[in-house]
This record gives C-alpha cells, sequence and structure tokens, in this order.
C-alpha cells in the first residue's frame, strides 16, 4: 500500500513538472529609456539652464543642461548648449566634445559642424581644420549661410581671397540681405589692397538698397579709413539729414573734421552729440581730446570732470587727465630745453611734477587691460623725461655751490 502511494506521489510530481515545462514563458518588459513624461522634465530643465545661461551664471546652466540629457540622452539642443557654455567658460576640450557628441546623435543638424569649426577658427586659429569642418557642414545643408561665411572668413584668413568672395557671394544668393556678407566682400577688397572696388561695391550697393542705412555707415567708415575725408563728410551729413537726432553721426563727422584739422566744425559736432544725449560721457571726452589737441589743457580738464559727474569710476577719464598733465609736463621741459640756467630751474621742476601727475593717472589706468599697453608706454615716457630733468636740476643747482 505504501507503495502505491509513493509511486502516486511521484507520477503526480512528474505531470507537475512536465506542465511547467510546457507552460509559455512570461517575457518582462524593459522600459524605454526616455518616457514622454521624462522628455518633458528634460526640456523644462533645459529651459532652467538656457535662464541661466543668459544671466551669465554659467555653473548653474551647466547643471540643468546635464540634467536634461541625463533625462533625454539624445537631447541635441542641450548638449549644442553645453557646448557653448563651456566655451564661453573658456573650456574648449570640452566644449568640442560636446559639439562632437550631438553631431554623432544628430548627423544632419549644421549647429554642432559650426560650431566646432568657430572652435578651429576663433580660438585654435587653424584655418586649415576650420574649412574642413565647415564644408562638411556645407555637405549637410549647402544653403546655410552662416557656414558659407565661416568658410569665406577662414579662406580670407589664408589670404585665398578669391576663394572668400566666391562663398561670400554665394551666401547672398540665399540671402540677399545678410550685412555680414555685404560688408565683408568690402573687407576682402580693403585686405586685397583694391579700395576702389571696396567703394564700388558700397556705392552699387547704396544704389541696389538706397533705405539700408548700415551700408551708407560702412561707405562712410570704408571712406574716413582710406581717408578720403571730404567724401565721408558727405555721407555723414547725408546719415545726418535721415536721422538729425542720432548723436553718434555727430560723433564722428567731428572727427573727420578734426582729422581735417577743422577744430571749430568738429567742436560744433562734439556739442551737438552731447546736447542730443547730455548723459553720455562719450562726446565730453570726445571734446576732452580735441581741446588737447589744440593746447587747451584747462578746458580738456574741465570736460573730463564733466564727465566723471556722470561716470565717476571711469579709467578712460583718467588716460584723458594722464594726456593732458602729459602735455603740461611736456610743454614746460621744451621751455626749460630752450633755457637751461640755474634761474630757471623752478620750471624743470615744474615739468617734472607735472609729469609725475601724468604718470600717477597712467599708473591708474595701466589696471585696465584696454588701456595698458598705452599707459605703460607713457608711462615709460614721463620716467625718461623726468629722469634727464632731475639730471640737469642735479647739475644747475650744484653748478655755483
Amino acid at each position: 500500500m505504501n507503495k502505491i502511494m509513493s509511486n502516486r506521489y511521484f507520477l503526480t510530481m512528474l505531470i507537475g513538472l512536465v506542465f511547467l515545462a510546457c507552460a509559455p514563458t512570461q517575457t518582462v518588459k524593459e522600459p524605454t529609456q526616455t518616457t514622454e513624461e521624462m522628455r518633458e522634465k528634460a526640456v523644462q530643465e533645459y529651459s532652467i539652464g538656457y535662464e541661466y545661461l543668459k544671466q551669465r551664471k554659467y555653473d548653474e546652466a551647466i547643471i540643468h543642461f546635464e540634467e536634461a540629457i541625463k533625462l533625454d540622452p539624445k537631447y541635441y539642443a542641450a548638449y549644442i548648449a553645453l557646448a557653448k557654455t563651456y566655451r564661453t567658460k573658456r573650456d574648449i576640450v570640452t566644449a568640442e566634445s560636446f559639439y562632437n557628441q550631438a553631431k554623432k546623435i544628430e548627423p544632419q543638424d549644421t549647429r554642432a559642424y559650426e560650431g566646432i569649426a568657430t572652435i578651429y577658427f576663433v580660438d585654435y586659429r587653424n584655418y586649415d581644420k576650420a574649412i574642413a569642418e565647415f564644408i562638411r557642414g556645407l555637405q549637410v545643408d549647402s544653403t546655410d549661410v552662416d557656414l558659407l561665411n565661416g568658410l569665406a572668413a577662414s579662406y580670407t584668413k589664408k589670404k585665398e581671397y578669391d576663394k572668400a568672395l566666391k562663398y561670400y557671394k554665394k551666401s547672398l544668393e540665399y540671402e540677399p540681405e545678410n550685412i555680414e556678407a555685404m560688408f565683408a566682400i568690402a573687407n576682402v577688397y580693403m585686405e586685397k589692397n583694391e579700395s576702389d572696388k571696396a567703394i564700388s561695391y558700397l556705392q552699387e550697393l547704396i544704389i541696389k538698397k538706397p533705405k539700408n542705412i548700415e551700408v551708407r555707415e560702412k561707405l562712410a567708415e570704408t571712406l574716413v579709413d582710406l581717408k578720403r575725408y571730404n567724401e565721408a563728410v558727405e555721407q555723414y551729413k547725408y546719415l545726418i539729414e535721415q536721422k538729425p537726432d542720432n548723436y553718434n553721426y555727430h560723433l564722428q563727422l567731428g572727427l573727420v573734421y578734426q582729422r581735417q584739422k577743422k577744430y571749430t566744425s568738429a567742436e560744433d559736432e562734439f556739442k551737438e552729440a552731447h546736447r542730443l544725449a547730455p548723459n553720455n560721457t562719450l562726446p565730453l571726452f570726445y571734446l576732452c581730446d580735441l581741446n588737447i589737441v589744440r593746447g587747451k589743457y584747462n578746458t580738456a580738464e574741465n570736460f573730463v570732470n564733466e564727465a566723471l559727474k556722470l561716470e565717476p569710476n571711469s579709467i578712460y577719464a583718467q588716460v584723458l587727465f594722464g594726456d593732458i598733465y602729459e602735455r603740461r609736463g611736456y610743454a614746460a621741459k621744451s621751455k626749460w630745453d630752450k633755457n637751461k640756467s640755474k634761474a630757471n630751474v623752478p620750471t624743470a621742476k615744474t615739468a617734472i611734477n607735472l609729469l609725475k601727475k601724468a604718470k600717477s593717472f597712467y599708473t591708474k589706468a595701466k589696471a585696465d587691460p584696454q588701456y595698458s599697453s598705452y599707459a605703460g608706454t607713457e608711462i615709460v615716457r614721463c620716467n625718461n623725461w623726468i629722469g634727464q630733468l632731475q639730471e640737469d636740476v642735479w647739475f644747475y643747482e650744484g653748478k655755483q655751490k
């Protein structure tokens, strides 16, 4: 009996195992890498990062862009944003890495090609590699104006001017109002020492686009660069007729008059600019510089002091003060050089004191990278004059002891 029961139990277990073996296996579905909900969160993170980027809070921006990529590993715009942010932070290697990742994710989007090419062009100044990358981008989209302009700019740097002109003109075929390409063509002619072609090209543009003020501004600037001042004056007068309240046109016209040594006319234009923009320091600085050139140092100093009321921390004001006192010191030195004598030693000492004061102003300006080179040069000049004067004072004061 026990043997029969044992056999039955064994048979039951065997049937159960066979049944289980024949039953269909249940597959476990793996969750998709990026759900719609995760994509929405990625977009939110990207938007937050972009706001931080606009505020120049780069580290915070990076945190949110990276979070967007964690949520959506194929979020192309987030890779581009990270690349731009790292480039702004001067981490060029990381920026290039993100551009390359973006290119793998979406090889048909030209932004990554342009980004890498710009790094080669601007940061590495490797124009051959920049050209290669711009061309790769154009193989994706041959009508991309930014890529065409970048390629043309690279050829310009290599002084391959005909190729540069070819691609700038092709850019204008796709975007006829592209100011960057228009102005670049004029600049290429200038670099080729074909200034007449540059002027003719801009004049033709004015005929084609009579309402385009920017083209006429470029023509005026180019005429100034070529020292064709009378023609430049006519262009600025026309611009002033069109926009009489544009203070910058009056400043530019005043500068042209100053170069022509028409100081009264220059002063009138600078004063008109000041009337139109009373809270802007630039007209006051221009008036100061004009009066330095004319040797009217007290008037020049008054204009700087007036500008400082508007911009108390102006570094350029320190530069101008330096120029004023250097000129005063040099004038006193010239008087001394014409009459070196014990009786005239006070003139030499006055020159020394004025030049030392000029140095103090230049030293303040030298802290600013924008003015460091100029201020440094003038400090050396002042030191040389001070040294000569001190030797003279020592000699003449001790001469009759």
